[in-house]
């Protein structure tokens, strides 16, 4: 994606619908309702409890939705990922309940063109207030911005969005979601017939193309600095939010597991790196690739990496295939290995002072949000 333009190297006849996300508007208790003075704090682990059944009323899913369970968010919100030392999740309290909540993904912008080559930047995820309209949500994201350079958003709820606007995020443009059926028979066994249709047609429309060179995805328990070379040389084809090891080590730590990462060999060299996952969607197996980052924009070698990564979720059991295309060799390579474009997810960008050059090429997967594990 270039900033400023909705997308490039793909086409636009895709459907701009969000991601489906959890319900916008929370129900509460008839005690939340009260409107008394609150304070707002970093999250210890001792709220971990409390904030999960805050998260899970508000959001009106299961109690042991695992999106905000305790592991999970001690997970989100605790487990070391390198990135910017400062709090990852803020509550606001009134009365000794948890009557707001915002959490961050702190990192850095990476690439030519950036002062210093890099700026701080966050993502915000399960923000929720008690009270929509209170100014609750404004005063989280507010506290959250003190100290950090930029803010980006991807998808969200149009409840998070309008607030999101009215902080300064600006709408750059579209992020194109693209989805390949691995098993069309599975669908057809779950009972969804016009689902099954749609997608064997898209399959006939769009075959895979058989790569002209072969890229080999070799399995990782972690990541090291074998990849830095890479990182070095993808910031100058395009900047993108910090995937140094500690960040992408923090993933395969997930406390659910099917998260999984290795390197992209071409000739027994290490020319990239992926990064996948497996969610259970609707009882089927959804595999996402999470991220594909090579030392080049060659578009035979992208093609290469991205079959390499669907042939990995195939063996791993997934019924389809998900992947984000902001960049024209991502697109490219995800229509080339038969994949079809879905949907779009908004891009917005808070920058006040204006560090992220117009223009730039930026590169955005399912790592830069919660769309990883959900």
């Amino acid at each position: 994606m270039r900033l400023g333009l909705n997308h490039v190297g793909t086409d636009t006849n895709y459907m701009f619908k969000q991601k489906p996300r959890l319900q916008a508007r929370p129900k509460f208790p008839q005690g939340y309702l009260a409107r008394m003075a609150f304070e707002i704090r970093p999250l210890v682990p001792d709220d971990l409890s409390a904030l999960s059944r805050f998260l899970t009323q508000g959001f009106g899913t299961a109690p042991d939705a695992p999106f905000a369970a305790p592991d999970v968010l001690r997970w989100k919100y605790f487990d070391p990922r390198g990135s910017l030392d400062v709090p990852r999740s803020w509550i606001a309290r009134e009365d000794d309940q948890i009557v707001g909540h915002l959490g961050l993904t702190t990192g850095a912008f990476l690439g030519d063109g950036l002062p210093g080559g890099e700026v701080s930047t966050l993502h915000m995820i399960d923000w929720l207030s008690a009270r929509p309209g209170s100014g609750i949500g404004a005063r989280l994201l507010l506290r959250a911005h003190q100290g950090v350079a930029t803010g980006y958003g991807l998808g969200g709820s149009n409840a998070g969005r309008s607030v999101g606007g009215g902080g300064g995020y600006r709408l750059i443009g579209m992020v194109p979601v693209f989805q390949r059926v691995l098993r069309p028979a599975l669908a057809l066994r779950q009972g969804k017939v016009a689902r099954w249709a749609r997608d064997l047609v898209r399959n006939v429309q769009n075959p895979p193309q058989k790569p002209r060179t072969t890229l080999e995805f070799q399995r990782l328990d972690a990541f090291g600095p074998e990849i830095l070379p890479i990182l070095d040389a993808y910031r100058h084809l395009a900047l993108f939010t910090d995937r140094r090891p500690p960040l992408l080590n923090h993933m395969l730590r997930y406390p659910r597991g099917g998260i999984t990462g290795g390197l992209l060999l071409h000739a027994g060299n290490v020319r990239g790196f992926g990064l996948l996952s497996l969610v259970e969607q609707g009882g089927a197996h959804v595999g996402k690739i999470v991220d594909c980052v090579l030392d080049t924009s060659d578009l035979d070698l992208w093609h290469s990496a991205y079959r390499a990564l669907t042939d990995a979720l195939a063996e791993q059991g997934a019924s389809s295939a998900v992947g984000f295309a902001s960049t024209g060799w991502s697109a490219h390579a995800l229509q080339a290995c038969g994949f079809a474009s879905r949907h779009g997810l908004e891009f917005r960008l808070r920058d006040k002072q204006g560090l992220v050059p117009a223009g730039a090429v930026v590169h955005l997967t399912p790592l830069e949000a919660d769309y990883v594990y959900t």
